[in-house]
C-alpha cells in the first residue's frame, strides 16, 4: 500500500471570508447502544477453515497477479521448441492462462521442460498446485467447519435476549431459532431456515440500532478532555495561530501515520449494568391513531369530544382560508399527512368560531357560546331557532374538515389506549362500552408484553396482530392483505442505571470529534436549506417581511428544502464550476450557496489532487490534512455560521484505537429523545443543559413533537416550551408564533408575538421532516443540519468485472477517525454471475468465494449493503423509497456456514450491492460483541456584525 496522502495546504483564509465561529464541543451525556449477545471464541475447526480459506484466497491473488507476466513470457518463449509444441501446448495454455481458466489436465501433461525455461510457469505451476491442496483440504474441512458453526448458532439461539429479540419479530421465527438450537439431528425444514435464523443471529451481535432485545440503550457522563493544547472548548483561533502553534503534540502526529492515541481502549470489555435493564413496551401510534380517526367519524361520538379549528384563520379581502390535513395510513409504519388550502367566503361566522374553540369545546358548547355571543352583541333575547342555526353551522365546519376532534389522549401520551377506552364508556352507548372493553384487552395485552416469557409473547404478538385487525377492518380501516406482518408495538431495552463512561473517550478523541463537527458543516444541506428558505420568504413576504401564519409558508418551505437537495447535488457534481465563480456576497440563496460550494471545492479538489499525485489506489487510505479541517471553522460564510449548530455523531472504537464514525445527523437530543422517559433522571437535566448553553443566555427554545404514528417520535420535553396545535398540552399554540425575516441576520425566524422574542424551534424526533405534515415544515426548518455526506471527498475506482462495472472507493480519514469505510460496488448483472457460480460449485463454495474475494479485493468480513437509490425529482419520495430496502446484513466470508447461506443472502440484492467493510467487526469472546456510543457536538452561534454576510 501507498503511504498516507501527505498534509495538503489550502489557501490562507482572507479575513473577509468568514468568521471564526466557537470551536464544536461534545456534550457530557452520551447514549451507548449495545447488542446483547456476546459471539464466543472461534472453535478450532472453524478457526483452521479461515486460515486455509485465506491462504486460498492469497494464492488466487497471486495467481492473478502472475497471469499477464506469465503470458509474456510463454509468447517470448517462442524460440525455444518446435512450432508444433508452441501451437498445440503453449498457445492453449497461454489462452487459458490469460483467460483465467484452468488448462486442461492433458495440457498440462504435456509441458515437458517447459517449466525448467520458464520461471514464471514454474511459479504458476506451484501456486496452482498448492492451490489444489489448499481446495481439497478445504471441502474436506468445511464439514467439521459447519458443525462448529451450527453449534455455535445452537448456542445464539438459546440465549434468552435473542429469544425474546425474535419472538418480538414473529411465532414463525421463535420456532425456526427453537428448532435451531437443539441438539440432535435436524431436518430439511431447519436446514432450509438456517439462512434466515442465521441472518437474525447476526443482527442481534453486529448491529446496534434499537429494536426489541436485539439491542440495549444506555445513558452515561463522560469525562471531560483533560487540559493542554487546544482546549476543546476554548475560543476561536485564527488560521495564522493554528498554523504558528503546530505544536499539534502527540495526536497530531498520530493522525499523520494513521496510528491512533495510546490511551485508546476497547468498549467491549466494559462493564454495563444490565439488571438494570427495562423493556418499554408501547401500542403502535399509527394503529392507535388510524383507530380513533375512524371512531371519531361517527357523528355521535364526534359530539362528545372537544373540537378546535384546523389551522389559524387566515383573512384576506374578506375571505378566509384554513390548511385543512389529510391523513393515510400507511401499512402501519406512519401517518402520511398532506395539506390543502381552503378558502371561503364567511369571514366573520368562522373568526368568531375561532375565538370560541380556544380552548376546544364540544360542538354543542360551541353553538351554544355562538348564541350567547350573538345575544350579547344584539342586546336581545334568545331568538327562536337561534341554537338549532347555530349547531348547523357547527355541523357544516365539522364536516368541511375545518372544526377537528380532539382526541381523548395527549399527542405525546405513551399509554393511550386506556384514555381511548374511557372516552367509548363515557358516551354511553352498548357498543361503545364493548369496543371499550376489546381495546382494554389491547392495552393489557400490550403492556404484558414486555415481561412474558417468549413463547408466551409470540402468542400475545399473534392475538394483537389479529385482533388489531379485525378492529379496524370492522371501524372500515382495513389494514391490508398481510394482517400477519402488522407490527402492533414498539419495544426498546433501556438501561435505567448510568453507564460508567470512564476510558472511552480520550482528549484526542474530544478535539478530533469536534473538528469532525465543523467539517460536517461544510457538507451539510442544513445551511443551503436555510438560504433557499430565506430566498422563497423574501420573495413573496419582502425583506423583513411577516407571515403570521406557520402554515401559510408550509408548502414554501418544503419546496425550498427540495431546491437545497438539487444545488447540492449539482455542487457535488461540478465543484470545478463552484469553485471557479467569484461573484456574490451571500445575499441570496444562489451567492450564499456558492460561498459555501467554494470552500467544499477547495477541500475536496485538493485532496483529490493529492492523492493523484501520490498515486494512491482504491486499497490506500483518503487521509485529510489536519490543520486545513482544524482551520475550516474560521473560514465558514459568516451568514452559516450566526445561529448555534448541534451534530450526533456515531462511534465505534476499532482495533488498534481507532475511531469510525458510523453516521452523523442532527443533534439538539434528537437520538436520545425517545429513551429520556426511561433513563436515568440526569439525562433530561444534562440533555436540557446542553441545548440551553449552545443556545446562549436569554435564548427562547421551544420544542415542536409531532408524531404522525411514529412511536420513536415520542419523547418529552427538556426545554421550558412547546408549540403544538392544541394549547391544552403545548405552551405555545401554533398562532403564538409567526415567521419572520431578520434583515439584521437576514434569514428567516420564529417569533412570539406575544413578546416579540425570537424562539429557537427545535424537533427532536428521529422520523424524517420531509415526510411530517407540510404546514409545519417552517419550523422544523429552524436548525435544517443533519443531512450530511462526505462521498465527494473519496475517488471511484471503476473497472470491469463479470456481469458490469465495480466501483471501489477507500476508506476516508481524519486524525484518527474513519469517516468512510471501503466500499464496493457491485453491478446487478455481477450479482447474478457470482449467485449462478455460488450455486454450480455446492453447498459451502470456497473456491468461487476465494476466487470473489481475490478479485474484488475484499476483507472477510463485510456488510451487505442495498446500493443507493437512484435520485428521483423529489427527496421525500426517495426517502418513501428507502424505506422498503434490505437493512445491512453482516456476513463472514471465512466462516463455512456464512459461506452456505451466502446464496440467499445476495439475492436479497437483486439490483446490485454494496460492500462495505466490517470495521469494527463484532468482537469474540467479549463481553458485548458490537458497542456503539452516541455523542452530541455543539457549536455556538457568532453575533451578526454589520457589513456581514
Amino acid at each position: 500500500m501507498n503511504p498516507p496522502v501527505p498534509e495538503l495546504q489550502l489557501p490562507a483564509p482572507s479575513l473577509r471570508t468568514g468568521h471564526a465561529a466557537p470551536l464544536p464541543r461534545i456534550a457530557p451525556g452520551a447514549l451507548v447502544r449495545t447488542t446483547l449477545l456476546s459471539l464466543p471464541a472461534e472453535p478450532g475447526p472453524a478457526v483452521a477453515f479461515r486460515a486455509a480459506l485465506a491462504e486460498l484466497v492469497a494464492l488466487e491473488g497471486r495467481l492473478a497477479a502472475l497471469a499477464p507476466a506469465l503470458g509474456d513470457a510463454l509468447y517470448a518463449s517462442r524460440a525455444g521448441h518446435a512450432e508444433d509444441f508452441h501451437r498445440d501446448v503453449v498457445l492453449p495454455l497461454r489462452r487459458a492462462v490469460h483467460n483465467g481458466r484452468d488448462p486442461r489436465p492433458a495440457l498440462l501433461h504435456r509441458l515437458d521442460g517447459l517449466p525448467d525455461r520458464v520461471p514464471e510457469l514454474r511459479a504458476w505451476l506451484a501456486a496452482r498446485g498448492r492451490r489444489e491442496e489448499l481446495l481439497t483440504a478445504l471441502r474436506s474441512g468445511a464439514a467439521p467447519a459447519l458443525a462448529a458453526g451450527r453449534s455455535v448458532l445452537a448456542g445464539l439461539c438459546r440465549e434468552p435476549a435473542f429469544l425474546r429479540a425474535a419472538s418480538f419479530t414473529s411465532a414463525d421465527l421463535l420456532r425456526a431459532v427453537v428448532r435451531a438450537g437443539q441438539d440432535g439431528p435436524v431436518d430439511r425444514r431447519a436446514r432450509k431456515e438456517e439462512a434466515g435464523v442465521l441472518r437474525h443471529v447476526t443482527r442481534a451481535f453486529a448491529r446496534t440500532t434499537p429494536l426489541s432485545a436485539f439491542t440495549a440503550v444506555g445513558w452515561g457522563v463522560l469525562p471531560g478532555p483533560s487540559s493542554g493544547g487546544e482546549g476543546v472548548g476554548s475560543g476561536a483561533r485564527s488560521y495564522a495561530e493554528l498554523e504558528a502553534a503546530r505544536a499539534w503534540n502527540d495526536a497530531e502526529l498520530a493522525a499523520r501515520s494513521g496510528a491512533a492515541p495510546e490511551s485508546a481502549g476497547a468498549w467491549s470489555v466494559v462493564e454495563l449494568p444490565l439488571g438494570s435493564a427495562l423493556a418499554v413496551v408501547r401500542a403502535n401510534r399509527t394503529l392507535v391513531d388510524t383507530l380513533f380517526a375512524a371512531l371519531a367519524a361517527d357523528p355521535r361520538r364526534r359530539s362528545t369530544l372537544a373540537h378546535r379549528l384546523c389551522s389559524s384563520p387566515r383573512v384576506s379581502g374578506g375571505r378566509v382560508s384554513f390548511a385543512r390535513s389529510r391523513t393515510a395510513f400507511t401499512a402501519a409504519r406512519f401517518l402520511a399527512v398532506e395539506d390543502d388550502e381552503v378558502t371561503l367566503g364567511a369571514a366573520e361566522p368562522l373568526l368568531r368560531l375561532a375565538e370560541l374553540c380556544d380552548p376546544p369545546a364540544t360542538p354543542a358548547a360551541l353553538a351554544e357560546m355562538l348564541v350567547a355571543e350573538g345575544e350579547a352583541q344584539t342586546g336581545e333575547g334568545e331568538r327562536p331557532g337561534a341554537l338549532d342555526a347555530a349547531s348547523a353551522f357547527i355541523r357544516q365546519v365539522c364536516d368541511a374538515g375545518l372544526l377537528v376532534p380532539v382526541e381523548p389522549f395527549g399527542p405525546q401520551d405513551p399509554d393511550p389506549l386506556p384514555r381511548l377506552a374511557h372516552w367509548l364508556r363515557s358516551t354511553g352507548a352498548r357498543q361503545d362500552h364493548g369496543l371499550a372493553l376489546r381495546i382494554e384487552e389491547l392495552a393489557t395485552f400490550t403492556s404484558g408484553f414486555g415481561t412474558a416469557e417468549p413463547g408466551r409473547r409470540a402468542a400475545l404478538l399473534a392475538t394483537l396482530r389479529d385482533r388489531w385487525a379485525t378492529l379496524l377492518d370492522e371501524v372500515g380501516h382495513p389494514v391490508g392483505p398481510a394482517p400477519g406482518r402488522l407490527t402492533v408495538l414498539s419495544e426498546d431495552v433501556v438501561l435505567r442505571q448510568p453507564v460508567p463512561l470512564d476510558g472511552f473517550l480520550g482528549s484526542a478523541d474530544h478535539r478530533a470529534v469536534a473538528e469532525l463537527a465543523s467539517l460536517a458543516e461544510v457538507f451539510d444541506l442544513g445551511p443551503v436549506v436555510r438560504r433557499q428558505v430565506r430566498d422563497s420568504f423574501v420573495e413573496r413576504y419582502g425583506p423583513g417581511g411577516v407571515c403570521p401564519h406557520v402554515w401559510d409558508f408550509g408548502a414554501a418551505a418544503d419546496e425550498a428544502w427540495q431546491r437545497a437537495a438539487r444545488a447540492v447535488d449539482g455542487s457535488h457534481g461540478d465543484t470545478a464550476g463552484w469553485a471557479s465563480t467569484d461573484g456574490g456576497d451571500g445575499s441570496t440563496a444562489a451567492d450564499g450557496v456558492r460561498r459555501l460550494a467554494v470552500l467544499r471545492a477547495e477541500l475536496v479538489a485538493s485532496v483529490h489532487r493529492a492523492r493523484a499525485d501520490s498515486g494512491g489506489g482504491p486499497d490506500d487510505d483518503v487521509v485529510l490534512p489536519p490543520g486545513p479541517v482544524a482551520a475550516l471553522r474560521s473560514r465558514m460564510p459568516s451568514w452559516a455560521t450566526r445561529r448555534p449548530v448541534s451534530y450526533t455523531g456515531f462511534l465505534q472504537r476499532a482495533p488498534g484505537g481507532m475511531l469510525c464514525v458510523n453516521h452523523v445527523y442532527g443533534g439538539w437530543g434528537r437520538f436520545i429523545s425517545r429513551f429520556l422517559d426511561s433513563l436515568d433522571p440526569r439525562a433530561v437535566r444534562e440533555t436540557a443543559a446542553a441545548v440551553s448553553d449552545a443556545l446562549g443566555p436569554g435564548a427562547r427554545a421551544a420544542q415542536v413533537r409531532p408524531v404522525s404514528g411514529f412511536n420513536a417520535n415520542l419523547h418529552p420535553l427538556f426545554v421550558r416550551d412547546e408549540i403544538g396545535a392544541d394549547r391544552s398540552y403545548a405552551s405555545l399554540g401554533m398562532d403564538d408564533v409567526e415567521l419572520v425575516h431578520d434583515p439584521i441576520g437576514d434569514e428567516v425566524r420564529v417569533r412570539l408575538k406575544a413578546t416579540g422574542a425570537w424562539a429557537d424551534v427545535l424537533y427532536a424526533g428521529v422520523f424524517a421532516p420531509l415526510l411530517l405534515q407540510p404546514g409545519l415544515a417552517p419550523l422544523l426548518m429552524d436548525h435544517p443540519h443533519g443531512i450530511t455526506d462526505f462521498g465527494p471527498l473519496v475517488p471511484r475506482h471503476r473497472s470491469s468485472v463479470q456481469g458490469g462495472d465495480l466501483v471501489r472507493t477507500p476508506r476516508l480519514r481524519h486524525r484518527h477517525l474513519v469517516l468512510r469505510r471501503r466500499r464496493w460496488e457491485l453491478a446487478g448483472g455481477t450479482v447474478a454471475v457470482l449467485l449462478g457460480e455460488l450455486a454450480a460449485e455446492g453447498e459451502v463454495p470456497v473456491g468461487t468465494v476465494a476466487r470473489w474475494r481475490a478479485l474484488l479485493g475484499v476483507p472477510d468480513q463485510l456488510y451487505l449493503h442495498a446500493p443507493p437509490p437512484g435520485r428521483g425529482e423529489r427527496v421525500d419520495e426517495d426517502l418513501l423509497r428507502a424505506l422498503d430496502r434490505p437493512k445491512p446484513q453482516y456476513v463472514d466470508l471465512g466462516d463455512a456456514l456464512h459461506l452456505r447461506c451466502l446464496g440467499k443472502w445476495l439475492a436479497r440484492h437483486p439490483d446490485g450491492v454494496v460492500l462495505e467493510e466490517a470495521l469494527p467487526a463484532p468482537a469474540r469472546g467479549e463481553q458485548h460483541a458490537a458497542v456503539e456510543l452516541v455523542v452530541e457536538t455543539y457549536r455556538a452561534g457568532h453575533a451578526h456584525r454589520r457589513g456581514e454576510r
